[in-house]
């Protein structure tokens, strides 16, 4: 899936699908759709995405009961799409949780066993997983996540490397020394209207970083004109309330962050109509405006109206 928006992974052998799947949601949210269990609703929207496209495929969490899933469905794609693995995220067998970590024995002994369950021998994206401060990326630094990731590009075992962060101040910095093929960070209205996002982006290309988007479509809350509590989990790190005039769509969405510079924006659905809907909207919208909607943040975020 292609819209002419540049690709800056290409050079490492990666080619990231301008619209990319995130997992979790229909695997951690959904334990049973309609008359599906969780395991054929996942089935059947990794075979539709793909069928739609999208080749790119976001394993944020490590859950063994998905893998076998995945490892059918990309047994005779593997040359055909590309997937990245979040370091720092373990599966706890007592608990039946996967949350995160940064002890270094536990991510080696994950990352080989996820390897195993997937039966490859690499993956296209190992990305240290959601840094939240300079605490936390001083403890990934000192811990070794870093080496381990370098050390997993130079034997193969991943063909790029990056970070995760909700902060564009924290990812400015750790993007510093130019470790990273690639960073995640959220993209959409609230955090596209901030300077330190748009210096963020700026720099990424400056360093030929690529930028994947996530929280896109703010968990669907602006396709309506009700009132409505955006998190600030998802908005930069401030709670927002708004009612808009239009309802969004999330073509407009998907296509602001593109055109700010993110080569890649990964949504998460729980149902196959859910995910027909996200792309029949991207697919069928023409010369799509969003000008409002920025406007609208922008007055919101930066001039507290």
């Amino acid at each position: 899936m292609s819209n002419g928006h540049s690709n800056r992974l290409e050079q490492c052998g990666v080619w990231l699908s301008t619209l990319g799947l995130g997992v979790e949601h229909f695997v951690r949210g959904v334990s049973k759709v309609k008359h599906l269990s969780r395991d054929e609703n996942s089935k059947l929207i990794l075979e539709e995405a793909y069928k739609q496209g999208m080749t790119h495929y976001d394993l944020v969490f490590d859950f063994p009961y998905f893998f076998d899933v995945f490892k059918e469905f990309s047994r005779d794609k593997r040359d055909k799409i590309t997937f990245t693995t979040h370091i720092g995220n373990v599966y706890d067998g007592r608990t039946g949780k996967a949350g995160k970590t940064r002890s270094i024995n536990k991510i080696r002994r994950s990352f080989d066993r996820i390897m195993g369950e997937l039966d490859t021998d690499y993956t296209d994206i190992a990305l240290i997983q959601f840094v939240t401060n300079l605490e936390d990326y001083n403890k990934v630094v000192k811990n070794g996540m870093v080496e381990f990731v370098k050390k997993l590009k130079q034997e193969g075992r991943a063909k790029t490397i990056g970070v995760s962060a909700h902060n564009p101040d924290l990812l400015l910095k750790m993007i510093e020394n130019d470790e990273f093929d690639v960073i995640m960070h959220p993209l959409n209205f609230a955090t596209g209207v901030l300077k330190t996002t748009k210096k963020l982006i700026e720099v990424c290309k400056e360093k030929n970083i690529a930028l994947i988007a996530i929280k896109n479509l703010h968990k669907g809350k602006l396709f309506t004109t009700k009132k409505t509590d955006l998190s600030a989990y998802y908005s930069g790190g401030r709670r927002i309330s708004l009612q808009l005039e239009h309802a969004a769509t999330p073509a407009q969405c998907f296509n602001y962050a593109l055109d700010l510079g993110a080569d890649s924006v990964v949504f998460g659905v729980k149902t196959v109509e859910e995910l027909k809907e996200n792309l029949f909207s991207y697919k069928t919208e023409q010369n799509v405006d969003y000008s409002h909607l920025v406007k609208k943040f922008d007055e919101i975020v930066n001039n507290g109206v």
